[in-house]
């Protein structure tokens, strides 16, 4: 249950801490600190929490300290967040040995990073040896555009692992074991159709081709290898047992061929077929993976083989609202001409998630709050993000930015230079800004006051509307110092950087299509300083969000969150 009053303390404590105006996202990540399970109603907190930020910050700066001190919210230790730690691994007596499975038949995508993430940190939890191995079964995926994109962003993550391999390189030894199960009757050639295979699987019927004598089927298996069987022409399928309750222990397909321009074989491995002889191979001793992947085939296909069975531990995927992870829809979408590439920033590739301002610091300590469960969530990006905004929050220069700008003129101001922080409490250094009384501000800001209304210039001083304009505001100063009550807006001067911020939305509708107002730009002018920000580099503009800069040459900035 989510209790408002707690929420307002905390907003309360933030905005007396950061000059009388809370965050949104700082207020959730301490609500969440102090109840995990409120990330089940990621949705409300938010709602929630947004109007009793507005309701607080609303208060003058006075009252808000008065009351923090009041409720005691200043003078009590900060409670240290809580240390997550994974659950611990079943039988490790004798050694762990994971594994990191891509497919590079297209980016590396963030469900990848948490599963990752997960096996990375229980590698290092038992000083274990991890895998890298690529699942190169279908040669027309996969490119090195793929391989080298899941190597550079495995890398970003800080995963390290200790060998490397492809399965193609252990084609023969796959071949070997196929003929293994084909010489002792428990595999067979069929040059079934699709569409027979599926309606006998369906009715549970046997195959026509399963009672092929075992020279029958050595004979269509050196054909198929010796490439005189086309693609789709024939597979070879395990004998499972056709009455099963579960469809995919009839008589799964093991084996197929596919023609290519890329490796000297025609017989490739299907995914479980393949699995199941490479945990083998590398001597793989748990399996951590989602639970997608049924685990019933492979047991048997061990058994048939004579493998060692591994500890396999399954956890439900990490589902996020309004994401595509699909890589067939993904190149779809491409093809259309909706997106450009797979490192669009709407797209939930790693090269994105970067360029949406994403540490991967914040990964691992998502992967340590949720850890594994078998039960099905679908998580919101915003509980991603509150992780994130904690690590990039320490770090992030704070800037002023005004979208909407209007001009703004302070008759008899002073040439004066101010000398601001980058940081409210961390040493991050200083700017200097040159004022002469000639400013821009926002025009939503100035909306609803009309000549003789007060406020006040953030960090300078406050003023009195003596004319207003559709284009120009005219104001007056009358305090230097801050009075109580007074609405706060930013500014910038005339020597300003015109920039663009760009905001991302879900890729798709509700119903699936292309969501055409995917993205939204916003312009404005931010102060001198932004010029000196660098490429990739993360700031804060003030009352707006953290905005990581794409493209200095643009002037582009992406939103990262508020």
């Amino acid at each position: 249950m989510i209790d408002e009053e707690t929420i307002k303390k905390a907003a309360i404590k933030n905005a007396a801490t950061h000059e009388g105006s809370a965050r949104v996202g700082s207020v959730i990540s301490e609500m969440l600190g102090k109840d995990k399970n409120l990330v089940n109603q990621m949705g409300e907190l938010k709602i929630i929490t947004e109007k009793v930020v507005k309701e607080v910050n609303a208060l003058k700066k006075e009252e808000i300290l008065k009351l923090a001190t009041d409720m005691n919210l200043l003078s009590t230790k900060e409670k240290q967040p809580e240390k997550k730690e994974l659950k611990p691994l079943p039988n490790t007596a004798k050694g762990v040995v994971l594994r990191l499975p891509p497919e590079p038949s297209g980016y590396m995508h963030w469900g990848h990073a948490l599963s990752f993430t997960i096996n990375y940190l229980y590698k290092e939890m038992y000083n274990g040896t991890l895998w890298l191995r690529f699942e190169d079964t279908n040669p027309n995926l996969v490119k090195e555009e793929f391989v080298k994109n899941f190597e550079e962003s495995i890398k970003w993550l800080g995963i390290k692992y200790d060998k490397k391999k492809f399965i193609s390189e252990d084609i023969e030894k796959i071949y070997e074991f196929a003929k293994k199960l084909i010489k002792e009757g428990k595999a067979y050639g069929c040059t079934c159709s699709p569409d027979e295979i599926k309606r006998d699987r369906t009715l549970g019927n046997e195959c026509k081709h399963r009672n092929n004598s075992i020279d029958e089927n050595l004979r269509l298996w050196e054909e198929a290898e010796n490439g005189k069987i086309g693609t789709g022409e024939i597979t070879f399928r395990f004998k499972g047992d056709m009455k099963d309750k579960d469809a995919s222990l009839r008589d799964p397909n093991i084996m197929r061929v596919i023609k290519n321009d890329y490796k000297p074989y025609n017989l490739w491995p299907l995914y479980d077929f393949a699995s199941v002889i490479e945990d083998e191979l590398c001597g793989i001793t748990h399996i951590l993976r989602s639970n997608e992947f049924k685990t019933n085939l492979q047991s048997k296909l061990r058994k048939a083989l004579d493998f060692k069975e591994p500890n396999i531990i399954q956890f439900s995927r990490f589902n996020f609202q309004g994401t595509l992870t699909s890589k067939r829809k993904v190149r779809e979408l491409i093809k259309q001409g909706y997106i450009k590439d797979w490192q669009d920033i709407r797209l939930a590739t790693i090269s994105s998630m970067k360029r949406r301002g994403i540490e991967p610091e914040a990964i691992r300590d998502f992967v340590k709050e949720v850890g594994y469960s078998s039960s099905e969530h679908e998580y919101s990006l915003d509980m991603l993000f509150t992780f994130n905004r904690r690590i990039i929050d320490k770090s992030a220069k704070r800037l002023f930015f005004v979208p909407n700008p209007i001009k703004l003129q302070v008759e008899n101001a002073p040439a004066e230079k101010i000398k601001l922080p980058f940081h409210p409490s961390n040493d991050l250094g200083f700017r200097e800004i040159q004022t002469n009384g000639k400013f821009f501000i926002d025009k939503t800001d100035i909306a609803s006051l009309e000549i003789g209304d007060k406020f006040r210039l953030k960090e300078l001083y406050s003023l009195e509307i003596v004319d207003k304009e559709d284009e120009l505001i005219t104001c007056k100063i009358y305090s230097k110092e801050h009075q109580q009550g007074e609405k706060i807006i930013q500014w910038v001067t005339e020597q300003n950087l015109p920039i663009k911020v760009i905001k991302v939305g879900n890729l798709l509708n509700t119903d699936g299509t292309f969501n055409e107002n995917s993205l939204t730009q916003i312009e404005g002018l931010a102060e001198k300083t932004a010029d000196e920000i660098g490429e990739e580099q993360t700031i804060q503009f003030e009352r707006f969000g953290f905005c990581r800069l794409d493209n200095k040459n643009k002037k582009e900035f992406i939103f990262v969150s508020k």
